[in-house]
């Protein structure tokens, strides 16, 4: 072949440069003994010989070689590549097979590959997590400990048994849509503080109602429980720092939003009770 000129090969036949076997095995990165087995298996025989009877491979020979590696890497025997390369026929007859068999193995290749990553989400997705990792999920660091405070004061709760039979079940794809939901919320409540809605009008008392749906998720979530819950986002400065990096005033504005919505559906503010 052409591309070995630049081995500089000692041997010719003719004005024909011949190769060593050494020389076609560098060249093509593959290992003498390769080139030999292909030999004794009459894939490619060496046309020439040294005067000290060392194997001489021709152009021809090299081409071959080529043809073999070709034919190799589309999965072909050794057996099969021998009766191609010496039937006579058109490689591009050959080749056109090669594909089509390749291609019905790329698609049931494609096929066991959609199945492992189906099984691989199922298992992902029906996976019980921790809460730290539900954490990472809402990108919340703090809600492994809002959990444990929650089961301390909740746990004897119908309630909180409840929300853990509700997301007994729950994997990653299920906290992330619930996430969503909770910052499709946060956004619209924030705009209404940045819009200077009144915490006290018909639209705020719509946002705090969606509010409360989401939060209901978890269990039945009545106005007198959403208004004992917005007390946290004040007093707890972990939830009143959540609010206030979203929108400043936030916090305030949402709790005071569900105060009067609580008491437009008939909640005594200051007698409330988890019922």
């Amino acid at each position: 072949m052409k591309a070995m000129d630049d081995e500089e090969s000692q041997y010719t036949a003719g004005e024909e440069l011949l190769y060593t076997v050494g020389e076609v095995a560098q060249f093509y990165g593959i290992s003498v003994r390769t080139l030999h087995h292909w030999e004794q298996v009459g894939l490619v025989e060496p046309a020439e010989r040294s005067w000290s009877n060392y194997r001489l491979y021709s152009e021809d020979d090299c081409s071959r070689v080529q043809q073999i590696l070709v034919y190799r890497a589309t999965g072909m025997k050794l057996v099969e590549i021998k009766n191609v390369l010496d039937s006579g026929e058109s490689n591009a007859i050959h080749l056109r097979r090669q594909k089509e068999r390749i291609m019905r193995q790329k698609n049931q290749l494609d096929g066991m590959i959609a199945a492992i990553d189906k099984l691989l989400e199922d298992e992902m997705n029906g996976k019980k997590l921790s809460p730290e990792e539900i954490g990472q999920v809402l990108g919340d660091a703090n809600f492994a400990e809002h959990q444990r405070e929650a089961e301390q004061r909740y746990g004897s709760t119908d309630d909180w048994q409840t929300s853990q039979d509700v997301t007994a079940s729950w994997g990653r794809d299920d906290w992330a849509a619930h996430k969503a939901q909770m910052d499709a919320i946060d956004d619209e409540l924030a705009v209404a503080v940045r819009e200077g809605i009144d915490p006290a009008s018909e639209r705020a008392g719509e946002l705090v109602e969606k509010h409360r749906a989401v939060l209901g998720e978890f269990f039945p979530v009545t106005h007198a429980k959403h208004f004992l819950i917005s007390r946290g986002y004040v007093a707890d400065e972990r939830f009143r720092k959540h609010y206030e990096n979203r929108q400043g005033g936030l916090a305030e504005w949402l709790a005071e939003a569900i105060a009067h919505n609580a008491a437009r559906n008939g909640v005594d503010l200051d007698a409330a009770e988890w019922n």
